[in-house]
């Protein structure tokens, strides 16, 4: 009775998908219009892959830019003693695995999730394993593997409080799927109770930690460069960020000459934009594609690349973590300007990452700002407290929290040798 129900509601599941695949090919194409590469391999995303290559690898899914950076580690960890197939569902995550791996690494668009085309993929590929990254829960990916006795494993697991409710809203094909993963690894007791209450199986749920403290540390000049300039890091900001952070930046170079700018939005196709947003307010800057931050007379430079940001971190005096001032986009990574030891702050929409703020704040290891408003005097009050700037590094919370990437990868590598 159990298997028909399921049955049933992985049919109405996949219904829905191809109902809505031609506004999914919609938006594809749409998203192309600013990145071309949207375009690039569009029939792997229909099941349609070329690959002869070994069979039994490991198949891990990263969904993005971030999941990919993050990940690398416990990739390569599992690169010792097994093939990987990587699969993304970005551009910006495809080009950055292929700069991350080159040849040595199997890289795709990953399938979306209808029932023929994963099919298409295990076929093609014949893992030994199917790893997921973070929240990546999707029933006709899971559930072909369980039906093909591949075992299943959800790495770096978090549930953020709004992705709960969401999957909350579909909690039956939610605990169907979650039941079907082998072992769940997550970052912290919240995220396993939040997992749990969606059906996970509690004795297969085990909490171990982020991979995402797992950064090479990478020192280099976290207070002043040569000349003695102020860098000031705006950090993977999102559109509407921008402006309210540059306003913040000329008032504080008012009060700090010496403050230099530099912008790195989370999409790069964006930095023109932001260029020409910057020379209406009189700010004179540059567009750079490297990390190397030679300002000559302009007060700010604008990254259009990725892949930089630790580098740019080690450098900067100060750093602003964007995608958390609006609340559309939850924050991103704050491990990584910790492992660089550059003080940073961060607004009041960090979702994605409340367990790790926690602990920062905790520590009284960053400042969290409550509204826009307070961002100036944050970025001021780390530039002129000595006491302040040292107190604020995190670097020694970001060691005492290394090594998952390597317990993951050998719970993966025992479970398969058993």
């Amino acid at each position: 009775m159990y298997a028909m129900v399921d049955y049933m509601r992985l049919l109405f599941y996949n219904l829905l998908i191809l109902i809505f695949l031609p506004f999914m090919l919609a938006r594809i194409l749409f998203k192309s219009t600013n990145d071309r590469d949207y375009r690039l391999n569009l029939t792997q995303r229909l099941g349609c892959l070329s690959y002869d290559g070994p069979e039994g690898l490991i198949w891990f899914h990263a969904v993005s830019l971030g999941e990919v950076i993050s990940s690398e580690k416990l990739v390569r960890e599992l690169l010792e003693h097994s093939k990987i197939f990587l699969t993304v569902s970005t551009p910006t995550g495809l080009r950055q695995a292929k700069k991350i791996y080159g040849t040595s690494v199997e890289i795709a668009y990953a399938p979306w999730d209808f029932n023929l085309f994963i099919k298409s993929y295990f076929n093609k590929i014949k893992p030994s394993a199917f790893v997921i990254f973070e929240t990546e829960i999707w029933p006709s990916m899971i559930n072909t593997a369980y039906q093909n006795n591949i075992p299943v494993f959800l790495c770096n697991g978090r549930m953020s409080n709004n992705s709960f409710k969401r999957y909350a809203r579909f909690k039956n094909i939610t605990s169907d799927t979650l039941k079907k993963i082998n072992r769940i690894f997550v970052q912290s007791k919240v995220q396993a109770t939040r997992f749990i209450n969606l059906g996970a199986d509690a004795s297969k749920t085990e909490v171990v930690g982020s991979v995402k403290f797992d950064f090479q540390d990478n020192i280099l000049n976290s207070n002043n460069n040569a000349n003695n300039e102020k860098i000031v890091l705006f950090a993977s900001t999102h559109s509407g960020e921008d402006e309210i952070l540059i306003d913040a930046f000329i008032n504080l170079k008012q009060e700090i000459p010496n403050a230099r700018l530099v912008i790195v939005p989370r999409h790069p196709e964006r930095a023109n934009s932001i260029s020409s947003m910057l020379n209406k307010k009189n700010i004179s800057n540059s567009l750079s594609y490297n990390s190397l931050l030679n300002f000559n007379s302009e007060s700010a430079i604008v990254i259009a690349s990725i892949g930089l940001l630790s580098s740019l971190y080690s450098q900067a005096s100060v750093a602003f973590v964007g995608g958390s001032l609006l609340g559309s986009s939850g924050g991103h990574n704050i491990i990584e300007p910790a492992a660089a030891g550059c003080p940073f702050v961060v607004g009041p929409y960090m979702y994605n990452f409340e367990d790790i703020l926690e602990e920062f704040l905790n520590a009284a290891a960053c400042i969290q700002i409550a509204e826009y408003k307070e961002i100036e005097q944050s970025l001021k009050t780390i530039l002129t407290d000595k006491d302040q700037h040292e107190k604020i590094n995190a670097l020694a919370l970001v060691r005492q929290n290394k090594g998952s990437s390597k317990l993951q990868a050998g719970k993966i590598l025992q479970s398969l040798n058993n």
